[in-house]
């Protein structure tokens, strides 16, 4: 039986069967890709620079004037006179008058006294006169008992005549000195009316208040007509010369500014040094005052000055004070506010530059080190060491060279060696540039 007739009694499903399996072994399977291209991860980076970085640090406060002026009325009476200009906000000369109390009781004080000076002179010249007699009768007595000694010498007198005579000069003698005792005492009390005179004369100018600085008043709380009592306050104003500005600040925050390369210990201990104003660390101090506000930042030249007596307890900060020399001779109507009491600014301090320090994003670093970009494009981490941070800036002491390419994206799970695809970030290395250098904390409107 030939093969086909055998074929032709085999049933339809083997038949089937057999034709499935033999168009599988003549399908071959296609051939795996051996070579897999990998995939470059995207990454922002930005080219490290080289750059003279300024160290600054900010903080708040707010101004107060460097002193002040509460008027206390010295003597008491009636308010007699008031200046057009005591009305609270008006700025004062120096010297300028503005307010009197009733001075007759005070000029009558004055008139008293000097009749009493005047009587006690006219009292002298009449004890003078009579010492002058006095002395005199007092001699002729003495030169009496002496011509009585010498007659009872020869025996001419008796002793009787002699004690009588002696008695009369020392009560002539006592005269006198009653006389040179009623011109001491009188002495005495012309200086002790002189004393009152002055005082009187004294009551009787401050009877008259007068501005004693350039001032801005504050309140106040008098009015024409009205008595005051000694000592009772009639009104306060502002010195406009100088404003202070109490910042606080992190002592931390300062080591960058007041400390010395390698240098440590606290950076307020040599501020407090020179708190006298001597240091020469508070002339290298770059200081502004700054105010925010919608339109523009306005901002004060500002002179270090001294650093507070004590640490605030729950902030862990220590105030330094600041000075700002005449606030409202820099005034502009309309554009430059003055620096007026309890406005609220910020404070700038600048240190000197550091030449050729590399700044970066202190984002881009992780437990102390930075992931950065070789020229075939392999991600690689490299450590790094801190000089200090500034805002969201790190200035760094060591470990990356200028040019190197630093990842500043957040990569997930990062891999050393990993492929990646750079995008420079021009604008976040503008940013990291201007801050670095300072040039962020010195915008504003002077």
């Amino acid at each position: 039986m030939s093969i086909l007739k055998k074929a032709l009694l085999l049933p339809p499903v083997l038949i089937a069967i057999a034709i499935t399996m033999a168009s599988a072994q003549n399908t071959k399977p296609p051939q795996a890709a051996t070579d897999v291209k990998e995939k470059a991860t995207p990454v922002k980076v930005i080219g490290v620079k080289a750059v003279t970085a300024v160290p600054f640090v900010s903080g708040y406060g707010k101004v107060q004037p460097d002193r002040t002026w509460d008027a206390v009325a010295q003597v008491a009476g009636p308010v007699v006179w008031t200046a057009d200009k005591l009305r609270s906000g008006l700025l004062i000369p120096a010297g300028t008058s503005l307010l009197k109390i009733d001075e007759r009781e005070y000029q009558l004080s004055l008139a008293q006294i000097d009749a009493q000076i005047e009587a006690l002179n006219a009292k002298d010249e009449t004890t003078k006169a009579s010492l002058k007699i006095e002395e005199r009768a007092s001699l002729l007595l003495q030169d009496d008992l002496d011509r009585k000694k010498q007659l009872m010498a020869k025996g001419s007198a008796s002793q009787a005549i002699v004690d009588t005579a002696e008695r009369a000069s020392l009560t002539q003698d006592a005269k006198v000195q009653t006389l040179v005792s009623t011109l001491k005492l009188n002495a005495a009390e012309r200086k002790v009316l002189l004393q009152q005179k002055e005082i009187a004369a004294l009551d009787l100018e401050r009877t008259e208040l007068k501005a004693p600085f350039d001032v801005r008043l504050n309140t106040v709380d008098i009015s024409l007509g009205q008595y005051v009592n000694k000592g009772q306050q009639l009104f306060s104003g502002d010195g406009i010369s100088v404003a202070e500005v109490v910042a606080q600040f992190p002592i931390g925050a300062l080591s960058s500014l007041f400390n010395k390369p390698g240098e440590t210990g606290s950076p307020l201990a040599s501020l407090e040094a020179g708190s006298d104003g001597t240091s020469d660390r508070h002339d290298a101090i770059k200081a502004k005052v700054v105010l925010r506000t919608p339109r523009n930042d306005i901002v004060w030249d500002a002179k270090l000055d001294r650093v507070t007596a004590a640490m605030d307890p729950k902030t862990r900060t220590r105030g330094i004070v600041l000075t700002v020399s005449d606030p409202y001779g820099q005034a502009t109507p309309g554009q430059r506010p003055p620096l007026v009491r309890d406005t609220a600014v910020e404070v700038i301090l600048q240190g000197q530059p550091k030449k050729d320090k590399i700044a970066i994003p202190a984002s881009a670093i992780r437990k102390g080190t930075v992931m950065v970009v070789d020229a075939e494009k392999r991600l690689h981490f490299k450590p790094v060491k801190v000089a200090y941070i500034q805002g969201d800036i790190a200035v760094l002491a060591s470990g990356l060279e200028p040019n190197e390419k630093l990842v500043v994206s957040d990569l997930p799970a990062p891999v050393d060696g990993m492929l990646v695809g750079p995008k420079p970030d021009k604008a976040l290395l503008e940013r990291v540039m201007a801050e670095a250098s300072g040039k962020a904390a010195s915008k504003g409107t002077k």
